[in-house]
């Protein structure tokens, strides 16, 4: 399982400010399609291309512009580029 923060419209989407995804390996893009698909709404505003990853190492990227592997265990974050403030 990966544990996955899910930071401002992001949590708002998905119903939870942190969820679980089942898995032991997967592609970071693949990572944030999962999340996305666990939003009620066809559309929920956020996408590979506009949310930052954020690893518990500190490592950031951009999952459409990156081939990077969480595995089982791993604890990330997932950061919209847009938000209030």
């Amino acid at each position: 399982m990966i544990r996955v923060k899910c930071y401002g419209h992001i949590g708002t989407s998905v119903g939870s400010p942190e969820v679980t995804v089942v898995g032991s390996e997967m592609d970071s893009a693949e990572l944030v399609d999962r999340v996305r698909a666990l939003s009620p709404s066809e559309d929920p505003g956020f996408t590979r291309y506009n949310t930052l990853v954020l690893l518990e190492d500190g490592e950031a990227f951009v999952p459409a512009g990156t081939r990077r592997v969480v595995r089982d265990g791993d604890r990330v974050a997932l950061i919209p580029f847009s938000h209030g403030g």
